[in-house]
């Protein structure tokens, strides 16, 4: 919606966004794709920093440039319900109460959007992803058969056209996305990140011969 809007309803102009999923599902690189088409500058917010207080927390919030996504990468790497995590026995000084103020409080600026990734949807406190800090919660899972299909047709449609028939590529297509649905009629998933290093290995060809060493239980 417009800004208008927002000013009109007495609403801030933020929003929040949770993506959660497997690895490899396309978290991050969908962030990263918006911002390129909003224009908005990406601002990567490491909770586990060494030397990162609440004050400082807060502090680099209110700094935020206006058109800007803050980006809590893992957000259960550092806190996994209120009680933070640590690496290589270091905790940073952040508090699970500071970070909800600072998502809340005055210092969280107009016009900025706030997205937090996760792998673990189930670790996060509901404290953290109530309305009003998340608004929208989205699953980026592993690969349906749709996407795989789509997936090859973008890396060898135009490829190779110039030398197999269109209507050839488009049956590797569709029977790439069989064997993907067949997989997951077993139980096997595979991450679009999986296929999209696959299919920058092999030629269409070779690819549908050995997708099916990628898929795993999950």
């Amino acid at each position: 919606m417009p800004l208008r809007w927002f000013v009109c309803a007495g609403i801030p102009y933020r929003r929040g966004y949770l993506l959660h999923g497997p690895p490899g599902s396309g978290k991050t690189s969908f962030i990263q794709a918006l911002a390129g088409n909003l224009s908005y500058n990406i601002c990567l917010l490491n909770l586990s920093e060494r030397g990162l207080t609440d004050d400082k927390l807060n502090h680099l919030l209110g700094i935020t440039p206006e058109r800007s996504i803050v980006l809590l990468e893992d957000i259960d790497a550092a806190f996994n319900k209120r009680v933070q995590t640590s690496e290589d026995g270091y905790k940073s000084s952040v508090t699970f109460s500071g970070l909800l103020n600072a998502l809340d409080g005055v210092a969280s600026a107009e016009e900025r959007i706030i997205f937090m990734t996760t792998n673990h949807f189930d670790q996060l406190d509901p404290a953290l992803v109530r309305p009003g800090r998340v608004d929208v919660r989205e699953l980026l899972d592993d690969a349906v058969p749709e996407q795989a299909e789509r997936l090859f047709k973008r890396f060898y449609g135009k490829e190779e056209l110039a030398r197999v028939s269109g209507e050839s590529v488009d049956r590797w297509a569709r029977e790439m996305a069989q064997v993907v649905e067949e997989e997951m009629g077993q139980g096997k998933r595979v991450s679009m990140a999986a296929l999209q290093g696959h299919f920058i290995r092999n030629g269409p060809e070779e690819s549908l011969e050995q997708v099916r060493e990628l898929f795993a239980k999950r």
